[in-house]
Order: structure tokens, then C-alpha cells, then sequence
């Protein structure tokens, strides 16, 4: 049997529109061993089948390896669904890595993550799940490539997680089809700032440079609380406050491990859960148990 486990993921990082990501240290586990037939535990009945992410994933690399294998798969979840912390992009890294494992690790590390990629569709959430850390990527003639961003040890991150769901499909289809070159710019510049203030511990330049202009400005008007939330956090010393990946979750930045005690969520419209977090900052491993 094999243990795996895959770390939330929070995408955009504000002004990082479909190419910032952080890995935390909150953890999907998945138990792997061989069988004669498929048998899925830990999710929904609807998802024990070849049609769960995982199997996507496992299926595509074993098949890319001229094999195929049936699994006992046990999955302990710890990453909500629909929240922006990149719950389908765990399961795709954790189905492409197990297979890579059971194949003697044929494929490189780059070649699952283009597979990964492949996948998801976008590499924001693949990339830090699969390496760790901050992660910047993009797209090249369908090859996904990334760079990762050492982040100055003081900085603490904070999940705000509500008891709804808003699906990636409708994020998407609340932003604009176009943007203004004026846009467009003060997100350039910010993301800029933004990488280099976490990498030297630059609060300044971390209160101001996320400003953005792609998709907060839409995206929050399906989070009820975001505006107080943001301005609840930012007065009790958050450096910066933002939406994780598509919402609705939401990410603080402070230098507190323990700042979700000095946020009230009692007069919200909805439930929140907060979570004090720190950065995974390790590439993927496999556990043989």
C-alpha cells in the first residue's frame, strides 16, 4: 500500500489572475493498493467509479505506460469541494502520481505535471500542489511550466471558508470578456511587487500591490460578508486579503499563527470556518506503507 498526500492550493493570490499558487498545509490523503476490482472509499457513491478525478488521472498515466490496474483507493478528505482550494486539483495530482508509482516512475516529474495540467485545464492549482510553495506558471504551446518563489518565513496565511459552494463554471462567467489597457497594467505591476514583497518580507509593499482588477471586483458579489470580512481582517492586521482561487473562500496574509482569533464572524450572513495555515513548501512524495 502507498500513502499519498496532496495540499490545499490557493490560486490568484489576488492580482496573480490564473497564474499565482500557494500550497497549505491542509491535506487530502489517499490510501492506494492493488486489486482485482475497483473499490473506492471516502467520497460519495457517485464518485466510486473511473469517473472520480483520481481514476481520470491514475487511467491516463497507466495508459500512457501500456498498463492498466484496478486499486483499492481510500481517500481521507480535509479540502472542501467547490471552495477554491483546489479540492479537484489534489485528486488529479494524487491519481497521476499514484499510477507514475506503481509504474516504477516512468514519466518524469515535468511529464505529470503536463498530464496534470492537462487535465484541469489551467496549471494554477496543479503547480504548487505537485511542487510546493509559491508557484508561477504559464502556458507555452500547451506546456505548462513554472517557477517557484521562496516566501519570507514570517508570513502566516488564513482561510476563511463559508458554508457554500460557488462552482468554477460561474466565477468564470461573472468577468468581463475584455479589460482596459489601464487594467490590464496595474495588474502587471502589482504581480511584480506582490511576488518579490512575499519573497523579502516587504509589508508595505504587500499592503499595496494587491489591487486588483481582473476578478476580485466581480467574483466578490458572490460572497456575501467579503467586503466586511476584508475590512474585519485588514483593520486587525492583515497585511492583504483576498479571494482564494475562484471563491468562496477567502485567504489573509499576516505574520500571526494564530490571527483567526481576533476575527468575529458572528454577525455574518453565513457560517465561515477559519483555518490558521502555514506554506507546504515540499515537492510531492509517496509513502510506502
Amino acid at each position: 500500500m502507498i500513502k499519498i498526500k496532496v495540499p490545499a492550493t490557493s490560486a490568484n493570490l489576488g492580482v496573480g489572475y490564473d497564474t499565482l499558487g500557494l500550497a497549505l498545509n491542509i491535506y487530502n490523503t489517499f490510501y492506494i493498493e492493488e486489486s482485482d476490482l475497483l473499490f473506492i472509499e471516502g467520497v460519495d457513491k457517485k464518485y466510486q467509479n473511473r469517473n472520480n478525478l483520481f481514476m481520470i488521472a491514475f487511467d491516463k498515466v497507466n495508459e500512457i505506460s501500456n498498463t492498466f490496474r484496478n486499486i483499492h483507493l481510500k481517500i481521507e478528505t480535509n479540502i472542501p469541494i467547490a471552495r477554491g482550494l483546489g479540492s479537484s486539483a489534489s485528486l488529479i495530482v494524487a491519481g497521476a502520481i499514484a499510477a507514475n508509482h506503481l509504474n516504477n516512475n516512468k514519466l518524469t516529474i515535468q511529464e505529470i505535471f503536463q498530464i496534470c495540467t492537462a487535465i484541469e485545464g489551467h496549471p494554477d492549482n496543479i503547480a504548487p500542489a505537485i511542487f510546493g510553495g509559491l508557484t508561477a506558471s504559464f502556458m507555452d504551446n500547451n506546456i505548462p511550466y513554472c517557477k517557484k518563489i521562496d516566501v519570507h518565513e514570517k508570513y502566516r496565511f488564513m482561510v476563511l471558508i463559508p458554508d457554500f459552494e460557488v462552482s468554477t463554471s460561474l466565477a468564470r462567467a461573472v468577468l468581463p470578456c475584455s479589460y482596459s489597457k489601464e487594467d490590464t497594467v496595474s495588474n502587471l505591476s502589482n504581480i511584480i511587487s506582490l511576488c518579490l514583497a512575499l519573497n523579502d518580507g516587504d509589508d508595505n509593499i504587500l499592503k499595496l500591490s494587491n489591487n486588483d482588477k481582473i476578478h476580485e471586483p466581480y467574483r466578490k458579489m458572490l460572497i456575501p460578508d467579503f467586503d466586511l470580512l476584508k475590512q474585519q481582517c485588514l483593520n486587525k492586521g492583515a497585511y492583504t486579503f483576498m479571494i482564494s482561487g475562484s471563491g468562496p473562500t477567502c485567504l489573509a496574509i499576516s505574520n500571526d499563527d494564530n490571527f483567526s482569533r481576533k476575527i468575529d464572524v458572528s454577525k455574518t450572513k453565513n457560517s465561515w470556518k477559519l483555518i490558521d495555515c502555514k506554506i507546504h513548501k515540499t515537492l510531492i512524495e509517496v509513502e510506502e506503507l
